[in-house]
């Protein structure tokens, strides 16, 4: 991996934590991740995370056509991470809840599942 690779990479993952944990995760998006609000609340939230992505990827000089297969592959896969957590979450009410281990457990292996497709976006790019 050289430095090129791990800057891109950094990048990426700061992106997606502006995505997730700033205000430009809404509290419709949030809602709608915890499966208490439309559903359209994750699409829009997916779409945001492109877009972070296209913005790195384009920023970073990556050519265009594969800075926009990053961001459709990010849109697509984020959109399915969440939606598939939102569905458990409806699911198993402890998936919800903070105050008990499978919600930890569940936010760690979501938040692996987007690390690893940020992982998958900089060596298709690379």
């Amino acid at each position: 991996m050289t430095a090129d690779h791990l800057l891109l990479l950094s990048l990426l993952l700061f992106a997606h934590f502006l995505g997730d944990f700033t205000p430009l995760a809404t509290p419709g998006m949030r809602a709608a991740k915890e499966g208490n609000g439309p559903v359209a609340g994750i699409g829009a939230h997916a779409g945001v995370h492109a877009a972070l992505v296209l913005a790195v990827l384009v920023l970073s000089r990556v050519p265009v056509r594969l800075a926009l297969a990053g961001a459709a592959i990010e849109l697509v896969t984020h959109l399915g991470i969440d939606w598939t957590r939102m569905r458990l979450g409806r699911a198993s009410p402890a998936l919800r809840d903070p105050g008990k281990d499978a919600f930890w457990r569940a936010l760690g292996v979501d938040q692996l599942a987007h690390g690893l497709v940020l992982v998958s976006i900089a060596a298709l790019v690379r």
